[in-house]
Parts: C-alpha cells; structure tokens; sequence
C-alpha cells in the first residue's frame, strides 16, 4: 500500500512539472510553425506523408523540438512572474497552490532554453534558426521580466506576443522549410517576413482577446494590459481590425495561402460579433476557435501533427481532470 502511495506521488511530481511546460499552449505555437513550413516551400504537398512517405521531415520535428523548449522556458518563467494574478484568476494552480517550488521552475526554465539552443546548434546546426531562438528568448525576457516587463504596457504586451508567438514562430518554420535556399539571404528574409504579417497581425488579435478574461485580476496585480488600459469595447473593436488585416495579408504569402486565409476569414465573424456585442462567451470564442480552425487546415498538409495535437488535447484534459477535477483544455466558452 505504501510503495503505491509513493508511486503515485512519484507520477503526480512528474506530470506536474511536464505540465508546468504548458504543453496544452505550445499546440498554437506549433500551428504557427508548421504554418511558415508550409507557406515556405513549393514542395510542402497536401496530404503529407500519407500521399508521400518521404515528405516526414525528421528536420522539421528536430526544429519544433527544440523551439518548444524554448518557449516552454518563457511560459515557466511568465508563470513565475504572474503567480499572484494567477492566484486571483484561479489559473494556472501548479505554482500558486505550491505544487511545484519556484526554485524548481527557475531550474526547468533554465532546462528548458539550454536544450532549445543545444538543439539548434548541436543537432541541426543553423545559423538562422540559433539567431530566432535567441532572439526569442530574449524578447520572452523582454515581456517577463522587469525593468522593460512589456507585459504590463498596454501596447508592448500587444507587440512582443504578435512578434513571437507570430513573427519569430512562422520564421523558424520557414526556415526549416530551406525557404532561404530558393533566393538570396535577404530576399528570403524579405519575402518571410511579408509572408508572416498574417500570422503576427492573427496572433495580435487573439493576444488581445485574451486579456478581456483576465482583467478582473490583472486589475488586481497592477498589471496595465490593453483591456484595463483601454476596456473591453476598444480591445475587441482592436482585435477584429488586427483579424481583418491577418485575412487580407495572407494573399501575399509565397505558398498556399488559403491554409491562413480561409481560418482567418471564418475568424472575422467571431471577432465581429465580439466587437459588436464584448460579451465574454465572444471573447473566449474569438481566442480558441480560430487556432482550432488553423490548426485543422494545417494538418492536412502533416496528418501526423493531426495526430500529435488530439494526443496532446486528450491527455491534457485526463491530466487537469484527474488532478485538479478541471475541464481544461476545452472548446467551451469559459
């Protein structure tokens, strides 16, 4: 009886620290990523390895590897920094409620980036993605951390959330995709960039929508995010202009860009009726079903991401439901 107590406690201190990763989270990051993969070379064929065996790329899943323990890192170090809003919110319970120390997070963040970066110097060796891996670390820093702690300026939350989880994200997919391979260094870097303006003006407006829940208890903390700067009216009327700009610059990115457009365009109507109603059922609505939508339109070019995401969705919610009888993640509006 006692070795199944301790094997028990032994399981729930090493799912709570994977799950301090924010595993549910990193499944938008990949999204994103395998997006500027797919818009980032002609080759990238529908159906993935199901039409073609050859098309699994070991290198693609090498570089999202180590760009969620990268990320991971900063979602362990926002936890660290937020604990007392995530208190209030009643979110986030494995830090606020002591089932992982600080000590322990600051250890895995710092697990976390030294392994992101061994990967993207030792194992894949390129010199781009190493300068967005940093330069993403840097920018998590930069958002989390004081003196700058963009988090807490209304538009430097806005910016450094569409910059990375936008920008830096659909630039390393398209990286690895050997986009830069087809024309010169800044000719690929130009034409990156163009085509990840619509992911980054997507990721804006669902930053944004994100901040309406959470306000009550960023009021609390002192934090000045855009919706306790500006309201919940102007932050969805924000919101569904930055998804109206992602639609319309999704036409110009370099390779099948209904994979954005469409997703996008379905979101417009969800943002729509946020900015004309700001009721939070909308809020919650605009945030999750647009990254659902992409990520369905995504996997059809990687059926094997399709797979990893319901993996990932499933045993998430077994996870919050087992430990903490929380429904999460969901689809639902709450």
């Amino acid at each position: 009886m006692a070795g199944q107590i301790e094997a028990t406690l032994f399981t729930q201190k090493i799912l709570d620290r994977l799950f301090l990763l924010r595993i549910p989270l990193l499944a938008p990051v990949w999204t994103i990523l395998f997006l500027g993969w797919i818009t980032g070379s002609a080759n990238v064929r529908f159906g993935g390895f199901l039409a073609d065996p050859a098309a699994l790329s070991v290198r693609l899943w090498l570089g999202t590897a180590g760009f969620s323990l990268i990320v991971a890192s900063i979602y362990v170090v926002n936890q660290i920094v937020d604990i007392e809003s995530d208190r209030i919110n009643r979110k986030l319970f494995l830090l606020p409620q002591g089932f992982v120390s600080i000590r322990t997070a600051w250890f895995l963040a710092g697990l976390c980036a030294f392994g992101g970066l061994t990967i993207a110097v030792a194992v894949i060796a390129d010199t781009a993605l190493l300068v967005i891996f940093l330069l993403s670390l840097l920018l998590g820093a930069l958002y989390n951390l004081p003196p700058v702690q963009l988090k807490n300026n209304p538009f430097g939350g806005v910016c450094a959330s569409a910059l990375g989880h936008g920008m830096l994200t659909f630039l390393a997919g398209w990286y690895l995709a050997g986009a830069q391979q087809n024309a010169g260094g800044i000719i690929a870097l130009a034409s990156g960039l163009l085509s990840g303006l619509a992911p980054t003006l997507a990721n804006a407006a669902v930053y944004l929508a994100t901040t309406i829940p959470d306000a009550p208890g960023d009021r609390l903390t002192g934090k000045k995010t855009f919706c306790v700067a500006y309201g919940e009216k102007k932050t969805a009327l924000v919101a569904a202009v930055l998804c109206l700009g992602a639609f319309a610059a999704s036409f110009f990115m370099l390779h099948h860009f209904w994979v954005m457009a469409v997703p996008t365009g379905v979101s417009f109507v969800f943002f729509f009726l946020f900015a004309s109603a700001t009721k939070r059922e909308y809020a919650f609505k605009a945030f999750k079903w647009p990254v659902f939508m992409l990520t369905a339109c995504v996997a059809l070019f990687a059926p094997e991401y399709g797979i990893v995401i319901l993996v990932i969705f499933f045993a998430s919610k077994a996870y919050y439901r087992w430990r903490f009888n929380f429904d999460y993640p969901t689809l639902k509006a709450k």
